[in-house]
C-alpha cells in the first residue's frame, strides 16, 4: 500500500487511488453529522450560485454551508456539525457548499474512490481502507479555503497514515495541539465552540461517508 499526503486544491487534482479528504474544521464533520442523523445523502457543491440554483430546483432539499465561516443569505443552515447533530435530518437531502471541503471533493476527480475523514471517524476510515486493500491511498488535507495548509487537516492525515502503518499515536497530545492551533482560534472567534468540541473528539461516529462521482452524492457505509 502506497500512502501519500496531498494538500489543498492542487493536491485534490493530484489525488489518486482510494482518497480520503480531511476538512476537520468543519465540512468533514458536518457531512458525518448529517449522515449519522439520517440524511439520505449530502450533495457537495463547489460553486455558490450552483448551490442556489439546485435549491430552487429542489426546494425540499436543505441548503447548508458557509463562506468565510458564515452561512450565506437564504441558506437553511450553517456548515456546523454540532447544529446538524441537533436537527431532524431523517431522510433529508442535503446540499452542502463550503469554502474548502466541498471544493476539494469536486476537484478530486482523478480519485478511484473518495471518502470523507476526520478524527470523529478515524477508526472506521482506517478499517475501511484496510478492508479495501488499495494499492494507492491519497490522504488529502484540504486546508484553509483549500488554498493554505491547515494544522488540523495535516494532523488528521498524519494520524491516519500512522494508523495504517500500524504505528501507535497518542491522541491526547494531538488534541492538545488541535485546541491551540489557528483553526481552533478561528472557530472561537466565530463563536463556534460546540463545533470545536465535535471536531476534536475521537471516534464518535463509526461511519464512512463515500462520494459517488456518477450521482455526485455522499452516502454512508456503517
Amino acid at each position: 500500500m502506497q500512502i501519500k499526503i496531498y494538500r489543498c486544491l492542487e493536491g485534490a487534482q493530484k489525488a489518486r487511488g482510494l482518497t480520503v479528504l480531511f476538512d476537520v474544521f468543519r465540512a468533514s464533520n458536518t457531512i458525518i453529522a448529517c449522515l449519522a442523523g439520517g440524511a439520505e445523502f449530502v450533495l457537495p457543491i463547489g460553486d455558490l450560485d450552483e448551490a442556489h440554483r439546485l435549491k430552487k430546483q429542489h426546494p425540499g432539499y436543505m441548503l447548508l454551508g458557509e463562506r468565510n465561516g458564515i452561512p450565506p443569505k437564504g441558506f437553511d443552515g450553517d456548515n456546523s456539525p454540532a447544529k446538524a447533530a441537533c436537527m431532524d435530518l431523517e431522510h433529508k437531502k442535503i446540499i452542502l457548499t463550503t469554502s474548502a471541503g466541498s471544493q476539494g471533493i469536486v476537484h478530486a476527480n482523478q480519485a478511484d474512490l473518495l471518502v470523507i475523514g476526520s478524527f470523529a471517524n478515524a477508526k472506521a476510515i482506517t478499517e475501511y481502507i484496510r478492508a479495501q486493500q488499495p494499492e494507492i491511498v491519497s490522504l488529502l488535507a484540504i486546508g484553509l479555503n483549500a488554498i493554505d495548509p491547515a494544522h488540523e487537516d495535516e494532523a488528521c492525515a498524519q494520524y491516519i497514515q500512522q494508523l495504517l502503518d500500524t504505528q501507535d499515536s497518542e491522541f491526547a497530545k494531538i488534541q492538545e495541539d488541535l485546541l491551540a492551533c489557528n483553526g481552533a482560534d478561528r472557530l472561537r472567534r466565530l463563536h463556534q465552540h460546540e463545533d470545536l468540541l465535535f471536531c476534536t473528539t475521537m471516534d464518535s461516529h463509526p461511519i464512512v461517508p463515500v462520494f459517488d462521482a456518477l450521482s455526485g452524492r455522499i452516502t454512508k457505509l456503517v
